[in-house]
């Protein structure tokens, strides 16, 4: 079974695959990377989101969310891309990396979630929404602490409700992208590492720990996601331009 996918770019161009978040879908990826030059941009949706809901919600894992996604290269007739993703999405291209080391090129990593270990202490909100009922959720008092405290950040999580299967969150939230850091350190391809702030989903330390790990990366802070969304995406995609075309 194949991923659903989107492309922007003519298909001549270097390709470059961009995995979303959990919870999100290929038209996020489509719609925040839409200034990308020299690139064949392809986003897919990963099982359990968009219109990749025929997968059997038992195998939902970052090895195999993984493997799909090598089968969708495979398809496509690619043998080596670039690749990146956004939270769960840089889970999955960190794993790629380590199972699948012949397959890309350069690494795009944006304010990753996970390191390695399941169950990260910052994403049990989402976790939760996807096994309980969004009035029980929001009546949930770590979810008003965080609707006090960051709004946006808040909203962002409610939006999961949209999805008609909110069992991948609590599914994925309960696996683990790599075993080890130390097992970081064997990926030599050239990374960039990106963070920002006022994120209470996506830490800069996790960011900044995965960049630490990774021998050959660069980190970079961006305009604050959620509050700061148009500088965020300028800045989002001149840096990707950047580090891609060089």
């Amino acid at each position: 079974m194949l991923l659903s996918f989107d492309t922007l770019g003519p298909s001549s161009n270097e390709p470059f695959i961009f995995l979303h978040g959990l919870g999100a879908g290929k038209s996020r990826s489509i719609s925040s990377l839409s200034h990308l030059e020299n690139l064949h941009l392809i986003a897919p949706d990963l099982p359990g989101h968009g219109d990749s809901m025929s997968f059997d919600p038992a195998t939902y894992s970052f090895d195999s969310f993984a493997d799909h996604v090598i089968a969708l290269i495979d398809h496509l007739g690619i043998a080596k891309c670039h690749l990146g993703g956004l939270s769960m999405g840089s889970g999955i291209t960190l794993n790629i990396a380590l199972r699948y080391p012949d397959r890309f090129k350069k690494l795009i990593i944006l304010r990753p979630s996970w390191l390695d270990s399941p169950c990260p202490d910052h994403l049990k909100l989402v976790a939760d929404a996807g096994e309980m009922a969004r009035t029980d959720f929001e009546a949930l008092p770590e979810f008003q602490a965080l609707l006090a405290d960051n709004l946006l950040v808040a909203n962002s999580i409610t939006d999961v409700y949209k999805s008609p299967d909110n069992s991948v969150l609590s599914r994925m939230w309960n696996s683990q992208p790599f075993r080890s850091l130390a097992d970081l350190n064997s990926i030599s391809a050239s990374a960039l590492v990106m963070s920002s702030p006022l994120d209470d989903l996506h830490p800069e330390s996790v960011a900044s720990t995965i960049a630490n790990a990774l021998p050959n990366s660069q980190l970079i802070p961006l305009p604050a996601r959620y509050h700061e969304p148009k500088a965020y995406q300028k800045s989002l995609n001149q840096h990707i331009n950047q580090f891609l075309n060089s």
